[in-house]
């Protein structure tokens, strides 16, 4: 049977604009495929029926009113399980054999309707990945578990990430910055748990999520060192989201400040060990999530090279624009950027999915998660995973999977994807703009909110400086390696 027999015309597309995908597919993995093209269809179902309709008049709205969030878009979120990309099948997730291809495939697609509302869903994803790479298995079935069980009731429970603070934005994501970075947040070690005290702002989510991963120094004075991660939840009380920023690109998601007051959260909601927080918590995400945001620019990129297409094949004044070599050129070299994309932001998700996949679905991690959920929620194994022999024994087994060499190497080609997709969208949607002149037309309102959007894809998840500087670091001093945290660590505050 031919290829194009067995696949529907979303998997066709896919064969034609990633031949990797297709490679796999002859090679006998196409069950794995056949849940990629799934997804996508999907996507392109949320983004045909809920996303492009609303976009425009989202963007504007919250022009006007920055605290407003539609809840609908998690909703419908929910419907096509997209709250659930990085959360293990075992748990009832549908993180699966290509889960970060997967994920940058459908951060692709849904950018290219609106990104906006496409972060509001990725934003989630990115705040449950550090209770995944952390290993922090006491909390699987308690906060993993309710979001798949809010997911399939239509009730979304989401979460967030952390880091960036008031004076200390892209510092707090490298360790020869951290150890000078000014600081505002604080937690200090009290009977019992932590205090956290200051500040965190332009978090993703932050206004709807219900639980939050959250990096903070132990002593300010020696943050490196002392940089720990922590599950905070809503409702601990003296925490909030006092401010909703006004934003200029992807609107539809809020950049919210986070307060801490006095906000006592208990040792069992440390992720790994205190001073765990570079590794499991900054640049272990950052190796996984740097390559999707590749590919969240990449979507804004072909959203906006369709409306491009769509503005040069309409008539004016008689005439059609794509009837001009220039035009032409210039749609050429679109594509050419957005294939570009394509293959760093995939060259970064297949070695992720190669390195993760081994963490995640081995005889050890198998064995545990097929034990009755109710063994594992005994408060007998939860205080073992929550006690210093537990997160040893986590350790070891995430050490053994994952090689500091293979994170540093999906660090380097998580960054270089990020910066690389970034200033090639923005590129585009300059290009587009001023091919297109000032003339007022629905397409061109739709290229301009993209390069909206695409600007923020060069700040977040690290400036695209920073990011240059990490591959600079890597790949020619060799000065930046990724540690997987190590069993048997000793106490950063003695």
């Amino acid at each position: 049977m031919m290829i194009g027999q067995e696949l529907s015309e979303t998997g066709r597309r896919l064969f034609r604009d990633f031949p990797i995908l297709r490679m796999l597919w002859e090679s006998g993995r196409k069950k794995g495929i056949r849940e990629t093209i799934g997804l996508i269809e999907k996507a392109e179902e949320f983004n045909r029926t809920f996303a492009v309709p609303r976009a425009l008049e989202l963007d504007m709205r919250m022009e006007r009113e920055p605290e407003y969030f539609d809840w609908e878009i998690m909703r419908r979120a929910c419907r096509y399980r997209f709250l659930s990309l990085f959360i293990p099948r075992q748990l009832g997730g549908i993180a699966g054999e290509f889960m970060v291809t997967n994920t940058s495939l459908l951060m692709d697609e849904l950018c290219s309707g609106c990104s906006g509302i496409a972060l509001a869903v990725g934003a989630h994803s990115l705040g449950v990945a550090p209770l995944v790479t952390s290993g922090a298995m006491a909390h699987w079935d308690t906060v993993l578990k309710e979001i798949v069980e809010g997911e399939l009731r239509e009730q979304p429970v989401t979460m967030a990430y952390a880091i960036t603070e008031p004076s200390a934005g892209t510092d707090v994501e490298e360790p020869e910055y951290l150890e000078k970075a000014k600081l505002s947040l604080e937690a200090k070690k009290v009977k019992g748990g932590y205090v956290l005290n200051g500040r965190k702002c332009f978090i993703s989510d932050g206004s709807e999520a219900k639980y939050f991963t959250v990096c903070a120094a132990l002593d300010r004075s020696r943050p490196l060192q002392t940089w720990t991660t922590f599950l905070v939840e809503r409702d601990m009380e003296g925490f909030s989201t006092p401010r909703v920023e006004l934003k200029m690109g992807q609107r539809a998601s809020h950049a919210a400040e986070l307060l801490f007051e006095e906000v006592f959260v208990p040792d069992s909601h440390v992720l790994g060990y205190e001073g765990d927080g570079m590794g499991n918590g900054i640049l272990m995400i950052m190796a996984a999530s740097r390559g999707p945001v590749g590919s969240i620019a990449t979507g804004i990129a072909r959203g906006a090279f369709q409306h491009f297409l769509a503005w040069a094949k309409t008539k004016r004044n008689g005439k059609r624009p794509i009837d001009e070599d220039r035009i032409r050129l210039a749609l050429a070299d679109m594509w050419g950027m957005i294939q570009e994309n394509r293959g760093l932001y995939m060259s970064n998700a297949m070695l992720g999915d190669g390195i993760f996949s081994k963490a995640l679905d081995n005889p050890i991690m198998n064995l545990t998660l097929g034990l009755p959920s109710s063994l594992r929620t005994m408060p007998l194994m939860r205080n073992f995973l929550n006690s210093y022999y537990g997160k040893a024994m986590i350790n070891a087994i995430l050490r053994y999977y994952l090689k500091d060499e293979d994170m540093t190497q999906l660090l380097e080609t998580a960054s270089l994807a990020k910066f690389s997709c970034a200033d090639n969208a923005m590129e585009l949607c300059s290009r587009a703009l001023s091919l297109m002149g000032p003339e007022d037309s629905e397409e061109r309102r739709w290229v301009e909110k993209c390069y909206r959007d695409a600007k923020l894809t060069q700040i977040y998840e690290g400036t695209n400086q920073l990011n240059r500087l990490v591959v600079n670091n890597i790949r020619f001093e060799e000065t930046l390696r990724v540690e997987v945290p190590r069993p048997l660590k000793k106490g950063v505050m003695a």
